[in-house]
């Protein structure tokens, strides 16, 4: 059994004339990353690995996770530009060569990627993984290659203000 935890990066800032691998986080995203945690909490999941994009906003949400998160305090957070994707197709070649030692993992990454596989691992349509959206997946097989259809639970914030 592999599981997937799976978040778009929290409301970014607009408020800096940034590149936009730069951009921070909004108050509104700082407060999303802690309620979300807080959500993630309540499962009591244990983690093998977390892994986040390059971006700060991607960094920033991850960091807010880890020092949340109970189960999470000797892991540190492995940043790839591979995960910096707006499209998925990096994503999901990322989370299919990941070592197979690795049965639940979190990643966080941006907009595009995960709304595409929202879709492809899910199979659910009309519905818009907003940011700090969390998708929380779980695949009955045991390599992470192998993955490509799985059950799907998802949590947005907007569900529990």
């Amino acid at each position: 059994m592999k599981k997937l935890i799976l978040i778009r990066h929290a409301k970014s800032s607009w408020k800096n004339n940034v590149i936009d691998l730069e951009r921070s986080l909004s108050n509104r995203g700082y407060d999303d990353a802690n309620l979300m945690s807080g959500i993630l909490n309540d499962f009591s999941i244990d983690l093998d690995a977390i892994f986040s994009s390059n971006s700060k906003r991607t960094l920033d949400t991850a960091k807010i996770f880890t020092k949340n998160l109970i189960n999470t305090k000797k892991l540190k957070i492995i940043k790839s530009s591979d995960l910096y994707d707006f499209y998925g197709d990096k994503v999901d070649f990322f989370i299919k060569n990941l070592n197979n030692k690795l049965n639940t993992v979190m990643i966080f990454t941006h907009n595009n990627s995960c709304n595409n596989l929202f879709f492809k691992y899910g199979k659910i349509t009309n519905i818009h993984v907003p940011t700090c959206g969390m998708l929380i997946f779980e695949f009955d097989v045991s390599l992470w290659n192998k993955i490509k259809l799985g059950s799907c639970k998802y949590f947005f914030p907007k569900n529990f203000k």
